[in-house]
């Protein structure tokens, strides 16, 4: 047997062609290019979360027998560890190919590879949302049709949406991914432009954790922003938030985040939810504007929850490459207020722990 230096390597021997998504803070496919320099240590990973490479690895007999067998795939979801540099971790990396090689030589490469993960300490298994757009996408990005579950979503919002009815209970999530994954196609366009303005706000959430996702239009993001400055529910204006985390933080969007997050010396418990989807899913808008990081670490620290919030929140954003300078510079700085240096004193003599 060759030896086995990298992921390729591993899929090599045992005959498929592997193509990756990144399932991290959001859901991206990685070019050939990337994954050759990441599995390489060439480059580091390209789209670091919580210290970790989350993989979906898709796996693709290159035998052309079996290529068009019902069986054809096989989907990997492995968490790897990222080193200081935000390289994989070779030690860890390298023990995680060698507990696939010993099953696939204990089992059989047939049995093997759809089996190889069992036990197996880096997998992980993604959250309903997740799973159900990494489906949607991943079937658009392969051609096929839709689920059954599409049309329903399809027909619903098609209808009337001013009447007051409960059927919306009965859409699958399946199908709401699968019209996000179809939102730069005019006609499915126009239909999340109806539904974000109209729909039950669960169907509304839903679509809006999708949309994550995805690039957005002009046109579609002015939307979003219009309901987030209208919208009471903090759980709301962190669903907003989450579809804009791909927009770009210009002043159309920058001046609503500023009447969103309001007073510095004030947090109440809804305050946490907004923030909280700023930290997660929208970070590199802190790194590039540094007084909307400091209302979020002021506001934080004048919490009375025993700098709870203001630990998970600074955990968060200190692994994110582009929030984690602009941080310490706001933390070491002597102009901030007492209640945010205190907050900062007291954030080093603890052990803090990531948001969940």
């Amino acid at each position: 047997m060759n030896k086995i230096e990298s992921l390729s390597d591993l899929f090599d021997m045992v005959g498929c062609d592997e193509s990756y998504y990144d399932l991290g803070r959001n859901i991206t496919k990685i070019t050939p290019q990337q994954a050759i320099q990441f599995d390489r240590k060439q480059q580091a990973y390209p789209f670091p979360f919580r210290q970790h490479a989350w993989l979906a690895c898709l796996l693709t007999s290159k035998d052309t027998a079996k290529k068009d067998s019902a069986n054809a795939g096989v989907i990997w979801f492995v968490k790897l560890p990222l080193d200081e540099a935000g390289c994989l971790n070779l030690g860890t990396r390298d023990h995680f190919i060698k507990s696939i090689v010993d099953k696939i030589l204990h089992k059989g490469e047939e049995a093997g590879l759809s089996e190889a993960l069992e036990d197996n300490p880096y997998v992980f298994k993604p959250d309903q949302e997740r799973m159900a757009s990494f489906h949607a996408i991943l079937g658009k990005d392969l051609h096929k049709a839709p689920s059954h579950y599409f049309d329903d979503v399809v027909k619903h919002l098609s209808s009337d949406l001013n009447k007051q009815d409960d059927s919306w209970q009965t859409l699958g999530l399946q199908g709401i991914a699968e019209l996000a994954a179809r939102v730069n196609e005019d006609t499915y366009q126009a239909l999340i432009q109806k539904a974000i303005q109209h729909a039950a706000k669960p169907v509304v959430s839903a679509l809006c954790h999708a949309l994550e996702h995805e690039t957005l239009s002009s046109q579609l993001q002015e939307t979003l922003i219009a309901q987030l400055q209208t919208e009471q529910d903090a759980l709301m204006q962190a669903s907003y938030l989450r579809a804009l985390s791909r927009a770009e933080l210009n002043n159309t969007l920058l001046l609503p985040l500023f009447g969103l997050l309001g007073s510095l010396t004030e947090c109440q418990d809804n305050d946490l939810h907004p923030i909280a989807a700023l930290a997660a899913k929208c970070p590199h808008w802190l790194g590039q504007n540094p007084q909307l990081l400091r209302i979020i670490m002021e506001k934080l620290a004048h919490r009375e929850d025993g700098y709870i919030a203001f630990r998970q929140i600074a955990a968060e954003l200190s692994q994110h490459p582009e929030a984690k300078q602009p941080l310490w510079t706001l933390l070491r700085s002597g102009h901030v207020s007492p209640k945010l240096a205190q907050a900062v004193s007291y954030l080093f003599t603890q052990t803090p722990t990531s948001v969940q």
